[in-house]
């Protein structure tokens, strides 16, 4: 599918940050490892950045990823991405720490990891993936690096420079090799003398590294319930089509090298393993087909979407005929052919027989996309409603019955229900963002601040929050209890400010300004 181009000014680069894996010195170079015991590249950072403060990192640096025309914030991805990956994780000796799975609208064979286990994936690699299996190899290497902690590690080389300092340079020089026209501002003024040139040297993956990860990676694939025989199969088609085009080859293998010598240890340990057939789940189906869709954003990219489910079905090529039907379904959503989308969204589920929230979700916003009269519209609430007591932790099914009450302009009902709700927590900027376009409709204006001011402070837009506060305490709508909130939560955040400001003078950089 021709695709059109995304610019992403830090991302391609954010985008390579999975490769954090750095050359480790001589004297951190484990001796090679035998079988399945693991090396312990990973154990030196240990003691030079704590996890909580590669965390901190980790969200600085996911606070400018989002802001990336690429970045792909879908609940119904990002539902599935963390679904898949805490299956893995929750079998990894990782499962004791933080991770957060993100999509990014990107055809190009790539995952990576950040600092503090944030993992990004490709859409092109979602569509690259023939089984789940096959999708969980790569989530399962990229949890290898973050639980190895071989971020950590390259930035513990970095003593001299504050964790955000380390950040904005690792942005920088990953939008260097993002071969972005719009990179170029930025590149020149955070790369500068040697320390950059240092760090540009340490982005790829070492090969020891790598093969770590690969170990990791394949022990809790296994783990999981896993077919093994994946990881071989998917990295190996890499490699074969690196080899046909040596000068296309797939994003991931550029930013992890795939030597014969770790093919050959890859299948070494299937040999040695327990084989496992596993069948795809209906949702691995439905992403595929939700994400061929997605990738371009353009009204031809929709149609030509359209067209392709719609020749599935004529023909009966799909390899699932709930997801072709489900595709078509969404393609005709976004070209605003609602009825054709609610008779696509009901065929769908019929054929899936198994309950899904990707697919409860697109029966009721179809519905209600459709829907002629106010008993129609109701019917559809109905259906998302459900959908939420189906799925009480489904934060894609929540979002969605939260957008149905607002476009049928029940905010009272919105708001009710985000604050009784478990799904959507209350640490993501979505919940506030939410309650606030509620308040705003229902002219409850200091409760309106004060939910956009939480929105931005998660955000870490924090003279913004500071400012929505301000304005909080001038809307006059609001009871003595509510106005004490306020007034807690604005000192709190300009003391915050206020230590931003002097640490950023000290490092001779210039304050963000409030967003508007």
């Amino acid at each position: 599918m021709a695709s059109r181009a995304v610019p992403r000014p830090a991302f391609r680069a954010i985008a390579v940050a999975a490769s954090l894996t750095i050359a480790a010195p001589p004297s951190l170079a484990p001796a090679r490892a035998q079988s399945n015991d693991l090396p312990t590249l990973g154990e030196a950072a240990a003691d030079d950045l704590s996890p909580a403060n590669e965390r901190k990192l980790g969200e600085a640096i996911m606070r400018e990823v989002r802001r990336d025309p690429a970045y792909l914030a879908d609940p119904d991805a990002t539902e599935y991405l963390n679904n898949l990956g805490y299956q893995l994780v929750s079998a990894s000796p990782a499962r004791h720490m933080d991770f957060s799975f993100f999509a990014v609208r990107d055809p190009m064979l790539n995952a990576f990891a950040l600092p503090g286990g944030f993992i990004g994936v490709h859409t092109g690699l979602v569509l690259a993936a023939q089984s789940e299996s096959e999708l969980a190899s790569v989530l399962a290497h990229e949890i290898g690096h973050v639980e190895q902690r071989h971020i950590a590690r390259m930035l513990a080389k970095q003593r001299e420079s504050s964790a955000i300092a380390i950040g904005a340079l690792l942005l920088a020089l990953l939008a260097a090799r993002s071969n972005s026209s719009s990179s170029g501002d930025l590149t020149q003024a955070a790369i500068m003398g040697g320390q950059a040139a240092a760090l540009q040297q340490q982005l790829n993956f070492s090969r020891e590294a790598e093969r770590e990860a690969d170990r990791v990676g394949f022990q809790t694939l296994e783990a999981a319930g896993f077919d093994v025989r994946a990881m071989s199969t998917f990295f190996g088609r890499m490699q074969q089509g690196s080899r046909i085009y040596e000068s296309a080859a797939p994003a991931y293998l550029r930013t992890h090298p795939l030597t014969t010598e770790r093919m050959g240890d890859i299948q070494n340990r299937i040999r040695e393993a327990r084989v496992r057939q596993r069948a795809d789940s209906l949702d691995f189906h439905l992403i595929r087909a939700r994400l061929r869709v997605l990738q371009d954003d353009s009204l031809q990219g929709a149609r030509d979407a359209q067209a392709h489910f719609a020749s599935q079905i004529k023909n009966r090529s799909a390899a699932n005929e709930a997801a072709a039907q489900y595709g078509l379904a969404l393609a005709s959503l976004r070209l605003n052919q609602p009825q054709a989308a609610y008779e696509a969204a009901l065929a769908a589920r019929k054929l899936a027989k198994l309950a899904s929230p990707m697919l409860d979700k697109i029966v009721a916003e179809t519905r209600f996309g459709a829907a002629t009269t106010q008993v129609e519209r109701e019917e559809a609430l109905r259906m998302a409603r459900e959908a939420t007591q189906r799925f009480p932790l489904s934060r894609l099914t929540a979002l969605a019955y939260v957008d149905l009450l607002q476009r049928a302009g029940e905010h009272d009902t919105a708001v009710a229900y985000l604050r009784e709700q478990l799904a959507i927590p209350r640490s993501e900027p979505q919940y506030f963002a939410s309650l606030a376009r509620s308040y705003a409709a229902l002219n409850r204006r200091t409760l309106q601040h004060q939910a956009t001011a939480e929105m931005y402070a998660l955000m870490g837009a924090v003279p913004s929050a500071v400012d929505q506060l301000q304005l909080a305490r001038k809307a006059g709508d609001a009871d003595f209890y509510v106005l004490s909130e306020v007034d807690a939560r604005l000192r709190q955040l300009s003391q915050q400010l206020k230590e931003q400001r002097e640490e950023l003078a000290r490092s001779g950089r210039r304050p963000e300004e409030p967003r508007k």
